[in-house]
């Protein structure tokens, strides 16, 4: 289970993007993420975002990645051999101009998950600007599109389910998930809405029950303005 850190489970979030801009033939990019967005912040276990209007707290013992850090785990993740190469790469292209990954929070530290030789389980918030001159799209079409990445991207995904779930007053898709690495059977929920021109999909992560119901108690905390 060493293996099993921070660096595997966010792997998934490197191709969870519609990539609206895949079909544009211009160089430049009409729904880049702006240079002034806001990326939110955190005051103790406490994350405040007031361009989407929502704040969400974890356990004070839980570990909070830095930009750096989210950096430098991509970077690994994007290296391990689970993915259709290909794929990854044109999806990355576009991902890299277009989404922006807004926090990151699991239960360990990498070091100290490599250390107890256990799954790390963690919630990501990725977000997408999908808002293109002309041209709108719902989150019915985006969710769409989102299954058609994942099951290109990465081969013996198993997408076990898609149901509507309210969280807070904010109604989400929730997408079931499964895919394995090694015979270890991970299990990931991405919840997915749209605020002010953004697709917005957190992304919890997890090997059993007991895990699940700790990112499940963290989504609870989830408040809207």
């Amino acid at each position: 289970m060493k293996k099993f850190t921070i660096t595997l489970v966010i792997a998934m979030l490197l191709i969870a993007v519609v990539s609206l801009t895949g079909c544009n033939k211009s160089r430049k990019i009409p729904n880049a993420i702006p240079t002034n967005f806001d990326y939110g912040s955190w005051t103790g276990s406490t994350y405040r975002n007031d361009f989407f209007g929502f704040s969400i707290t974890v356990p004070n013992d839980w570990h909070i990645a830095g930009k750096e850090d989210m950096k430098a785990m991509i970077q690994d993740a994007q290296d391990m051999d689970i993915w259709n190469k290909d794929e990854l790469e044109r999806q990355k292209k576009i991902a890299g101009e277009t989404t922006a990954n807004l926090f990151f929070v699991a239960r360990f530290t990498d070091e100290e998950a490599m250390e107890k030789e256990v799954f790390n389980p963690n919630i990501n918030l990725t977000v997408e600007n999908v808002s293109l001159p002309g041209k709108q799209i719902d989150q019915a079409s985006y969710v769409n599109i989102l299954r058609q990445n994942l099951s290109k991207a990465l081969p013996g995904l198993v997408i076990k389910s898609q149901t509507n779930k309210t969280i807070g007053s904010q109604e989400f898709t929730s997408l079931q998930l499964q895919f394995s690495i090694e015979d270890v059977f991970i299990f990931q929920e991405s919840l997915i809405c749209m605020k002010n021109g953004y697709a917005m999909l957190f992304v919890m992560t997890n090997i059993d029950d007991s895990e699940k119901q700790q990112l499940d108690d963290i989504m609870a905390t989830l408040k809207w303005d």
